[in-house]
């Protein structure tokens, strides 16, 4: 069938008065027929594809795209506070631009806002539900995972190339965040991108090349700032050391990337902070109304300070008695609450690292191979160090770091050991390391009593298995066959059990996480459990926002005179009466209500011009203190000069009545 439709695409090429290809007019048969060329050419892929690898690619996605998407909407707004900009940015072109909260455009989010423009255009195209919010990030997850596929497909085999995707689709943190709504899904896609570009770059030398993988990355600051660049060293490194041509021909290259890496993250920035205050939204989480002074501190340096708290989450003061011990370093990652996420293959990643620093000169590398182990290694490790060294501001989700580099190293390196395997010394060390992936898999298990007996001893059998399997002497390519897929289900067995898990548990609020319940009582799963109960009130307003049926539905039908249904604090409060009602609301102090936004005089001139509704207090909030003072003020000022009424438990006050 190829060779017809390649002889078919030649003699119409050619034929320039056939009325086909080149011809002013082409028939509809053969608009068929070139339609047709083009989806065997997709399906049948590169010429150096094996026969089996298309087929088995596909059926990689659909399964990956299957269970990213199954019961999505089951997670709801998922994040609300970057639901409701998106709802915002879908409403005014002026929300959309600087990521504005709501569309009366008084305060911005805490982030860049290329993530949100992506949701905000989905819910433009098929208007505000869960669907239209999370599709895009699971399909940015499926994406990333091809690109994956295609960047390890430049150097290595099909086997290596799909187990790689496999590995990074099945990281649990991986899948939970592709089903979620922060700016992750999308800074993974850009960041692979990226890297795959440069290594293409590398090999071809071209600066336009080399300008679009700086583009690129700086997209991906624009999705999720600082935290997009731990590539960086890996990519600045790769091209000095390993580039072509002379060295001030790399240094050139890479000045070329670093120009067009600064010019795309700082374009928005710098335009923001050139825009007068009075004509912008206040730039959410800043102290200086800056969006330069945003990434820098609190979306930067702010990230590693160790601010002492104690198990309630409140500040104390010094080295206080009920202060919460400070985990860090690698023990940080494989603890109860980041072991769930990306532990399951963390040591197998660590010692995989080391195998392919070792054997470097043992394996023959080529240039594009020897690119990518490099960029891997690099990666990998600048990511761990990172995570290892930030302070108590970190979330378990920012291990997405570590995915697309932990599934490079662990599919390199194991690739490698298997290629040496005729070496009795390696393949012990082979059989080793697979027991040890799976000795580790069983460790995390012990974090939860929700996981089934037979899941461990089935785990421990395949571990087992795989391991005599490597040892033995390969004789027969059907063993071969039997092996590599022993190994990959003892390998991927429990985070493909971890995020049945995931999927069947709605996810929503600020810090959504993969896998069973925690036995620890202090542990995040069981924290955020009981917020879901209601059971610490400040706690589950902050982290998944809280609302009374009775005061959204005042808010959606008696304030459409209004530029602001209500106002209340913090923002995922704010942002579920928000999505809700279908009304603005503002966010009092933004994020956590510590921003000074708005200041009272605005607060009061606006109530003054009648255009907000009803202030919506959150008492719970207000006695446990770390409002803004301007929050505070304008939160007094309320109560003295309007009446309460109580809905439902909740205070609120029409500042639609005259004072």
């Amino acid at each position: 069938m190829s060779r017809l439709l390649n002889s078919d695409l030649v003699s119409t090429a050619t034929d320039r008065n056939s009325g086909y290809i080149g011809a002013k007019r082409t028939s509809p048969w053969e608009w068929n027929r070139q339609l047709l060329f083009v989806l065997h050419r997709i399906w049948r892929g590169p010429d150096e594809t094996e026969p089996w690898e298309r087929r088995a690619l596909f059926g990689l996605l659909s399964v990956i795209a299957a269970l990213y998407l199954w019961g999505l909407d089951a997670n709801g707004w998922a994040n609300p506070y970057y639901s409701a900009a998106a709802q915002a940015g879908a409403q005014d072109w002026k929300a959309f631009f600087f990521g504005s909260f709501e569309w009366g455009n008084l305060i911005t989010v805490d982030k860049t806002p290329l993530s949100i423009w992506v949701m905000a255009l989905s819910v433009r195209l098929f208007g505000l539900s869960s669907w239209s919010i999370l599709v895009p990030q699971a399909l940015m997850g499926v994406a990333t995972s091809y690109l994956l596929y295609r960047l390890m497909r430049r150097g290595f085999g099909p086997r290596t190339s799909l187990f790689c995707a496999a590995v990074y689709a099945t990281t649990p943190v991986v899948m939970l965040m592709s089903r979620f709504n922060n700016p992750e899904p999308l800074m993974g896609l850009l960041t692979v991108s990226a890297v795959s570009i440069t290594l293409k770059a590398m090999e071809s030398a071209k600066l336009r090349t080399f300008a679009l993988a700086g583009l690129l990355l700086g997209l991906s600051f624009m999705a999720k700032q600082v935290q997009a660049l731990l590539v960086l060293p890996a990519l600045g490194i790769s091209i000095l050391a390993f580039g072509q041509g002379q060295f001030r021909h790399r240094l050139q290259q890479g000045m070329v990337a670093s120009g067009a890496l600064l010019a795309t993250s700082l374009g928005w920035l710098i335009t923001v902070d050139l825009i007068p205050a009075a004509d912008r939204p206040y730039i959410g989480g800043s102290v200086n109304n800056s969006a330069l002074e945003l990434t820098m501190d609190y979306n930067g340096l702010a990230r590693f300070l160790h601010i002492p708290l104690n198990s309630q989450g409140n500040k104390v003061s010094g080295t206080a008695s009920d202060a919460v011990e400070f985990v860090g370093g690698l023990p940080r990652l494989l603890n109860g609450n980041f072991a769930q996420e990306i532990a399951w293959l963390l040591v197998t990643g660590i010692f995989a690292s080391i195998v392919l620093v070792v054997l470097h000169r043992t394996l023959n590398l080529s240039r594009g191979q020897r690119n990518i182990v490099a960029v891997s290694i690099l990666w990998f490790s600048t990511a761990l160090l990172v995570l290892c060294c930030m302070g108590t501001m970190i979330h378990t989700y920012y291990t997405y770091s570590l995915g697309a580099p932990l599934a490079m190293t662990v599919a390199l390196g194991l690739a490698s050991l298997w290629k040496l395997r005729y070496r009795t010394v390696l393949r012990v060390l082979g059989a080793i390391l697979i027991a040890s992936s799976v000795y580790v898999a069983m460790r995390v298990m012990e974090y939860s009593n929700e996981w089934p007996l037979w899941l461990r001893i089935g785990l421990s059998a395949l571990g087992l298995v795989g391991a005599m399997l490597w040892v033995l002497q390969p004789t027969r390519r059907h063993l071969d066959l039997l092996t590599s897929a022993v190994l990959a289900c003892s390998l991927l067995a429990a985070p493909i059990a971890t995020n049945i898990y995931t999927m069947s548990t709605p996810q929503w609020g600020t810090n959504p996480m993969s896998g069973p319940t925690g036995n620890d009582a202090g542990s995040l799963t069981k924290l955020m459990a009981a917020l879901k109960k209601g059971e610490i009130r400040w706690a589950q307003q902050t982290a998944l926002g809280v609302t009374v049926p009775e005061v959204t539905e005042m808010v959606r039908t008696r304030t459409s005179n209004q530029k602001w249904g209500a106002a209340t604090f913090t923002a995922q409060n704010a942002a579920l009466y928000q999505l809700q009602s279908g009304m603005p609301v503002i966010p009092l102090g933004g994020w956590l209500g510590s921003d000074p936004a708005p200041t009272p005089e605005q607060f009061r001139t606006l109530v003054a011009e009648k255009q907000i509704g009803y202030f919506i207090l959150s008492q719970d909030l207000l006695e446990r203190g770390g409002l803004s003072t301007q929050t505070q003020e304008i939160t007094e000022w309320v109560r003295r000069n309007f009446t309460e009424e109580v809905v439902d438990g909740v205070s609120i006050y029409d500042l639609r009545k005259e004072q």
